[in-house]
């Protein structure tokens, strides 16, 4: 049996002796030789310098900034114009954007929008206008060749356009499908929600389009925003590439001769409140993880303190290596996502910021952790390691802000526009470079102000950890998404008695009261031909339906089939993309479905009320619109012609391109007798006034058998 030992041979000891000595007594002689990388000559960081420029400002008012490269045949021309979302009005949110999308492309009388596209890319050119929330930009990228004309397309653009209402009516639908989606991401809903909280709801740097606004904007608008807000003193203009600079001048004074000035001063930049800390909760039952964003008023970039918060932040929480990210992400493990922003804006003072990701079961520990780090930023100094690091890593960074001609102009046109100087980033980068530990901390005392700082949070509020009334009282913030509303005058009793009467009458055009009131089943087969992206497609839908509650739909399709079905108090639907159940509110908006249709009003008019408008034509017939409210929250306009049938059924619909909100009509234009009832056989679908296709009914059977397999769930 072999004996095992816990002794050391001598071999063995003797090694071990040989390295403890080396370890203990040359540690000196170790920590001298230099590791390779640091042997490796790293040269100073270069010095900025600024390209030669030229400012011109011409007698429009227009400020001119040209810098001539001729490495390459290219001209960059950009655009400033002082415009903003700051200044449309708040029952028209969402014009700005809008309107810097149709100058473009909506084209100009001379060109249209199409033509401008042909012509740009037939070329290789670049040209694009955009509004955004503080100013207005335009860009040209043109070869040498074709920079006049560039020049000339643009000019024509900022100065003259027509905003087709087709275009209108695309940027509209674009603005309605952002809307849609705007709650799908938690950490936009956190930002948007957080800005609110910040500078308040109804504030022009916070506030967001609805529908409703959207829906508001004409033409007219869009006409009178341009002509209000672009004029040649409101704009700036950065030439770079390849030209000579005088006959650049001489082309740009022709291109925009005879732009009048404008004849007002702009109005004053909106205030920025200081509120006091709120807790805020955005509780979403569907979520695993918390988006909390805390955060308040910052300053501007010309405040003594700016220098000292941007080295700040660089320590606690902007970027890599911070201390939020090894204290709370790395060391405490509460966070996925974790960091901060310095607090500091060019034109508004800026938003001091710090965010998260973290588990719902950490969440309160996450924000707590992290109030106690940017405490301890404002209460000691930090390190030289620390500081010596942030400005490294500002010194070797900020170079890439500036690393073409057009960038170093373009900031200085923002310089010029809000009142800085122009080496005020020669100054900020030599402030940063003599900083020291006790100027840091003196700015962000002036600064940062944890306690007032309001918190936001986005995720499943029972599933947090602690108690968030710690950090104040909770508010709980509602995301939902307003419906476009129906102007409908309030109903009275002479109202809904002609609109019951009207009913009546197409009940009995239908087919009779005790006809439809008979009705406990029926099977339809219909085709719906519709062009979708320029394809015309065609789709069968085959639907059986058992009164009370019960609904099977198949939807044939090019791509494969849909089925959807509602079996009482359960429901369900397959596609190609797999299974669902259908829950809650998209189960009982399916319920409703079989109730509010033309036939499930005919069968059931006494669950309804029946508001008749005012007489309307519809497609040259005049029509008795009846407005039907009673199940579910959706309305259904019937519109009853002369023969006392409807010819157009209007409601609340979802865009088959892009899921957002829009009006549905469907036109019934033909009828056709089936198993004793009058029922339409012909009809156009209709979404915001645009035809999306046409629908014809092949077969009904009413009170067909009902495969009770069908309601199932396989």
């Amino acid at each position: 049996m072999k004996r095992f030992s816990c002794a050391l041979s001598a071999g063995r000891l003797a090694a071990l002796v040989a390295l403890a000595a080396v370890l203990t007594a040359a540690p000196s002689a170790m920590a001298a030789k230099k590791k390779p990388w640091e042997s490796i000559p790293v040269p100073p960081l270069s010095t900025f310098a600024m390209p030669a420029y030229e400012r011109v400002e011409l007698p429009s008012g227009m400020v001119v900034f040209l810098a001539e490269d001729h490495e390459f045949p290219l001209v960059e021309l950009s655009a400033t114009i002082d415009v903003g979302s700051i200044y449309e009005p708040a029952e028209l949110i969402g014009l700005a954007e809008m309107t810097g999308s149709v100058m473009r492309t909506g084209g100009t009388a001379k060109y249209t929008g199409d033509r401008i596209d042909e012509m740009v890319e037939a070329r290789g050119m670049e040209v694009e206008t955009e509004i955004g929330q503080a100013e207005g930009t335009a860009y040209l990228s043109a070869l040498k060749e074709d920079a006049a004309l560039g020049l000339e397309l643009l000019a024509d653009i900022l100065r003259n356009p027509v905003f087709p209402e087709d275009k209108i009516k695309l940027a509209r639908e674009e603005q309605k499908a952002s809307i849609s989606r705007r709650n799908d991401d938690p950490m936009t809903i956190a930002r948007r929600e957080s800005a609110k909280v910040v500078y308040g709801a109804d504030h022009p740097l916070a506030r967001v389009a609805e529908y409703e606004t959207i829906a508001r904007v004409t033409r007219q608008d869009m006409v009178d925003f341009h002509a209000r807000w672009f004029h040649p003193d409101r704009m700036y203009l950065v030439v770079v590439g390849d030209f000579d600079s005088k006959q650049m001048v001489d082309q740009i004074e022709a291109a925009f001769a005879g732009w009048a000035k404008a004849d007002e001063p702009l109005p004053a930049d909106p205030e920025i409140p200081d509120f006091p800390r709120t807790v805020n909760i955005v509780d979403k039952d569907d979520l695993t993880q918390t988006t909390v964003i805390m955060g308040a008023r910052g300053i501007r970039a010309d405040d003594p303190s700016y220098a000292g918060v941007q080295v700040a932040n660089r320590i606690l929480g902007g970027g890599f290596a911070t201390r939020l990210f090894n204290e709370v992400r790395s060391r405490q493990g509460l966070a996925y996502s974790v960091g901060s922003m310095a607090g500091t804006g060019w034109r508004f003072p800026g938003l001091f910021a710090a965010f998260t990701m973290t588990k719902s079961e950490s969440s309160q520990k996450a924000t707590a952790a992290i109030l106690a780090e940017i405490e301890r930023m404002i209460t000691e100094p930090v390190s030289d390691v620390e500081l010596a690091q942030a400005k490294d890593n500002i010194l070797n960074s900020e170079v890439f802000s500036y690393d073409s001609k057009r960038e170093i102009l373009d900031r200085l046109v923002m310089f010029e526009r809000y009142g800085y100087p122009a080496d005020f980033l020669q100054n900020y980068l030599a402030q940063v470079r003599a900083m020291t530990p006790q100027e840091l901390l003196t700015a962000v005392q002036a600064t940062w102000h944890p306690g007032q700082m309001s918190i936001l949070a986005v995720g499943n509020y029972k599933e947090f950890d602690g108690d968030f009334t710690t950090f104040g009282p909770v508010n709980q913030i509602d995301i939902t998404i307003p419906e476009p509303a129906l102007d409908v005058p309030a109903a009275t009793p002479a109202s809904l008695e002609q609109g019951r009467q009207a009913i009546d009458r197409a009940i009995v055009a239908a087919g009779g009261a005790a006809k439809l009131a008979g009705l406990k089943s029926y099977f339809e087969k219909s085709v719906l031909d519709a062009t979708i992206q320029g394809m015309a497609l065609s789709f069968t839908i085959e639907k059986t339906v058992s009164y009370p509650d019960r609904m099977h739909t198949v939807q044939k399709t090019p791509f494969g089939n849909m089925t959807s079905v509602v079996a009482g108090e359960t429901g369900w639907s397959q596609s190609p993309r797999g299974n669902q159940d259908l829950t809650g509110d998209d189960l009982q908006e399916a319920r409703n479905e079989m109730r509010t249709d033309l036939l499930g009003i005919m069968r059931e008019p006494g669950a309804f009320q029946f508001q008749a408008l005012e007489p309307t034509e519809v497609e040259g017939k005049m029509c008795l619109p009846i407005y039907v409210t009673g199940v579910g929250d959706d309305y259904r306009i019937v519109f009853l012609g002369e023969t006392g049938l409807p010819v157009l059924v209007q409601q609340p619909g979802r865009s088959p391109m892009s899921g957002a909100p829009a009006t549905q009509k469907m036109y019934l234009d033909e009828y056709a007798a089936f198993d004793g009832l009058n029922l339409p056989s012909r009809q156009r679908l209709v979404f915001d006034d645009e035809e999306f296709g046409k629908m014809r009914t092949e077969v009904f059977t009413a009170n067909a058998k009902v495969d009770a397999k069908l309601f199932v769930k396989p």
